[in-house]
């Protein structure tokens, strides 16, 4: 069965053409609209040249256990509220 984070990867990046760089990748997503964790996800790619869909996705779900993500900071993140 395919996973939501592979079916997502495949909608976003239907149109590139490969074998293809990390760059030409970020590129397409950004063309197509990517959400902003689809976004994080790919930046956080390995530099390197990707033969099909089924290597980004396993790079992408090898590197999100290797490095941390990229978060917009919440309100809570940058204030201390007290009642």
């Amino acid at each position: 069965m395919e996973s939501t984070r592979a079916w997502r990867l495949s909608s976003v990046l239907g149109e590139v053409r490969y074998p293809a760089q990390k760059w030409a990748i970020l590129t397409v997503a950004d063309l197509y609209g990517a959400d902003v964790q689809t976004q994080i996800e790919l930046r956080n790619l390995p530099e390197l040249t990707y033969r099909d869909i089924d290597e980004v996705v396993a790079a992408v779900e090898t590197s999100i256990g290797e490095r941390p993500t990229e978060t917009e900071p919440s309100i809570a993140d940058c204030c201390e509220w007290r009642a």
